[in-house]
């Protein structure tokens, strides 16, 4: 009798059946075997764990998100299910920027102040307040002379400047780039005669005016250790002379003018002046840059600029006469 399709079939599928079952067993008697030996012998081992998914499919890394975890690899005492990835939201709103920044409120009281008037003399008598500035630095300009002083802790100063020209214009500025300007009309000028020197720096030049034939030392010797003051103007006998800056700055502008009432002297004759510089520790070796300006009623009549090597230190305390940078004052019977 022939046997049946349908027979065939159920013959295969339970032979099916059995060779799987039999795999199982043997993988799991395999896998049981070797947790054995593991646990009796107590050696460790890592394996790299194996991605269940495709490449093409594994979570991109945003923003520090957290990765899919890995199948577990013990089949033998059950399979564990697959926790949900966790995902860092991305927030879609465009970012704003950076926010302006405020504008600070000004200091109140903290605005400069300037003023000039004319002075005995043919001097601008300048004062500046600033309150806020106090311990600083400042500069001074009146045409192209140029100084450098400290304004006191009080925010306050006064400066006598040597007009050197009648409609005069004096500004004030400091590093921080406030400034001030002030003008006033010095129509006395044209009775004075002046000699200006200037320069940069601690221990520059000298000027010296002899009047009448006086000798150094003398009474008629006029210069920073005896500069007299604007009452010698009396009676038109002599001259005195202003200092400017201040030499305790390392870098600074500073100057020294001579004045001479020309209009109403009481006497005729030559005033010698000279520049001299003395080599010091702050100066020796170094380039010294003089600019020298002379007025003669009131009017620019002569200026130079002198570049001179100073020795070096092995000179300190010797005199230079810097020649040729000013010229003598005449004068005569008005």
């Amino acid at each position: 009798m022939p046997i049946p399709k349908h027979a065939y079939r159920r013959y295969a599928l339970s032979f099916a059946t059995v060779s799987m079952a039999m795999c199982i067993g043997f993988a799991m008697q395999t896998s049981e075997a070797a947790v054995l030996a593991h646990d009796e012998t107590g050696e460790s081992f890592t394996s790299e764990p194996v991605n269940p998914f495709p490449q093409s499919l594994v979570a991109p890394q945003i923003l520090g998100a957290a990765t899919l975890p890995n199948m577990p690899s013990d089949y033998g005492h059950g399979v564990e299910l697959l926790q949900e990835p966790v995902l860092l939201a991305v927030a879609d709103d465009i970012p704003v920027g950076i926010l302006p920044t405020e504008e600070r409120p000004p200091r109140l009281g903290c605005a400069l102040d300037m003023s000039a008037e004319p002075a005995a003399g043919a001097l601008i008598d300048v004062r500046l307040t600033a309150p806020c500035r106090a311990g600083d630095t400042v500069m001074f300009m009146h045409e192209n002379l140029m100084f450098h002083m400290l304004l006191p802790q009080h925010g306050a100063l006064k400066v006598l400047i040597p007009a050197l020209d009648e409609a005069a214009e004096v500004s004030a500025s400091f590093a921080n780039g406030d400034t001030a300007q002030a003008t006033t009309v010095v129509d006395s000028l044209a009775f004075y005669d002046r000699v200006v020197i200037s320069w940069m720096g601690q221990g520059g030049a000298e000027l010296h005016a002899r009047e009448f034939g006086a000798a150094y030392g003398e009474a008629g010797h006029v210069w920073r250790e005896h500069p007299r003051d604007v009452g010698a103007l009396a009676g038109g006998e002599g001259g005195f002379l202003v200092s400017l800056g201040n030499s305790d700055l390392s870098v600074a502008g500073q100057a020294e003018v001579y004045t001479f009432p020309t209009g109403i002297s009481s006497q005729i004759g030559d005033v010698k002046v000279s520049v001299e510089a003395e080599v010091t520790a702050a100066n020796c070796g170094k380039l010294l840059k003089v600019q020298s300006r002379a007025l003669l009623q009131g009017r620019v009549d002569d200026q130079h600029d002198l570049e001179l090597q100073m020795p070096d230190c092995s000179a300190v305390g010797e005199f230079l006469v810097l020649k040729n940078l000013v010229e003598d004052l005449t004068i005569a019977q008005n």
